[in-house]
């Protein structure tokens, strides 16, 4: 509190407007860091005062309600109604001050963190059997600023590139609370299983999986017991040869052979790896399972030799096979939509313009593929559908240099 008094007593003396706004956030985010959150709040509120139209301001003030909402992570059960609304109240302010928000950003944009704040929330009053309130929280999400149409058409589009009664691993926020919402407000896409890789780690949502997926109507197959689930930690492990049986053709040793080397300080197996491995060996490939591009590779359990890229999701496949150029063409071009251009949030929402830019990778990947099995008029008709989709200023400089060297390639005599 002595350092709180001495820096307002500092700020009152010389006048706020004449210190650097910068150092001011600095010395707030240090407050942060140090998890000196109610005095960060106060630090911030009188910079505020003086600033009332500075974003960054406001944006480190959601910050500062916003941390102590998730002290630990993956803990939903007991998030603070009165900090979310707090928290939530600055990032809507940082939007209404101006669309665009270029300033410090703590992993995610203010839209994101909205969406976060209030999809969390709903798991909480799910938690609680209280499903009207987590419907609330979801739609109270979208009003704020969360949930945009952008984003939730795409995790819509995920959903509509799987197969029936898929099983889909996720990782992050922009992939996970967008589906729940979707499940759960629209009734999309129910029958698909949505596993958040993350929250894997802890026993609450292992067993929310298995016993009551609050989202759809198909839970996880798993034999564990609960009381099992409760007492999983991490597991020594070194490098080793995992095995799954399989009944493919194509496959002539009738299983799937991989490596799956420690998850933990190169010792030891994460939790959410085990699940993984647990999920897979009970399922037995009777619901088609995927996993999101979004999904860091350290997040796939050793199986990326497996995973066959159909567009926005890679599937767990009988046998190695890294594309699938028909499956990702017929996703593109016909299931996917592409709506949310319309609105342009992607100029404002760096966490929107990023998805966008998973959409254009896949049409470089197939693009690629295409030249070089030398189908040339192909890999020009991906391209030529690329540009008639999307336009020129969600182009990377990095993806405008590989268009302009495809292009070449492509029109190079053969």
């Amino acid at each position: 509190m002595k350092k709180l008094t001495f820096l307002l007593v500092i700020l009152s003396f010389n006048g706020l407007s004449q210190v650097n706004i910068k150092e001011q956030l600095q010395s707030a985010e240090q407050l942060i860091n140090e998890k000196k959150y109610s005095e960060s709040a106060e630090y911030l509120k009188a910079i505020i005062s003086e600033n009332p139209s500075s974003q960054e301001a406001h944006y480190y003030l959601g910050q500062a309600y916003y941390k102590p909402l998730f002290v630990d992570g993956l803990k939903m059960q007991n998030i603070n109604l009165k900090l979310a609304l707090k928290s939530s109240s600055e990032f809507k302010k940082v939007i209404e001050i101006s669309p665009y928000y270029s300033g410090q950003v703590f992993v995610l944009g203010p839209y994101s963190k909205i969406q976060t704040i209030w999809g969390s929330m709903a798991m909480n009053y799910i938690l609680k059997g209280i499903t009207d309130s987590a419907k609330w929280a979801f739609l109270y999400g979208k009003s704020e600023g969360g949930f945009n149409d952008a984003l939730l058409e795409y995790n819509k589009n995920i959903l509509a590139g799987c197969d029936e009664r898929a099983i889909v691993f996720t990782s992050g926020d922009n992939d996970t609370f967008p589906i729940w919402f979707l499940q759960m407000i629209d009734g999309y896409r129910k029958d698909i299983t949505i596993i958040n890789v993350n929250l894997l780690n802890v026993p609450w949502y292992i067993k929310q999986l298995k016993n009551n997926y609050p989202f759809g109507y198909n839970n996880i197959s798993l034999t564990i017991s609960d009381e099992k689930i409760d007492e999983l930690r991490p597991v020594q492990w070194q490098e080793t040869q995992m095995e799954l049986p399989v009944n493919d053709p194509l496959n002539k040793e009738n299983k799937i052979i991989w490596t799956l080397k420690p998850t933990y300080e190169n010792k030891a197996l994460l939790v959410k790896d085990q699940m993984i491995l647990e999920i897979l060996k009970e399922n037995k490939w009777e619901r088609p399972v995927y996993f999101s591009t979004t999904v860091k590779e350290s997040y796939l359990a050793g199986l990326n030799e497996y995973l066959t890229l159909e567009g926005l999701v890679r599937k767990v496949n009988t046998h190695k096979k890294e594309i699938s150029p028909e499956k990702i063409l017929s996703n593109i071009n016909e299931v996917y939509t592409y709506n949310g251009l319309k609105d342009e949030h992607y100029k404002y929402d760096n966490d929107v313009k990023s998805i966008y830019s998973n959409y254009l990778n896949l049409y470089f990947i197939l693009a690629n593929h295409f030249y070089e099995t030398g189908k040339r008029e192909e890999a020009k008709e991906v391209l030529s559908l690329m540009l008639e989709k999307f336009p020129d200023d969600l182009f990377r400089p990095d993806l405008k240099n590989e268009l302009e060297e495809l292009n070449r390639k492509l029109s190079e005599q053969q």
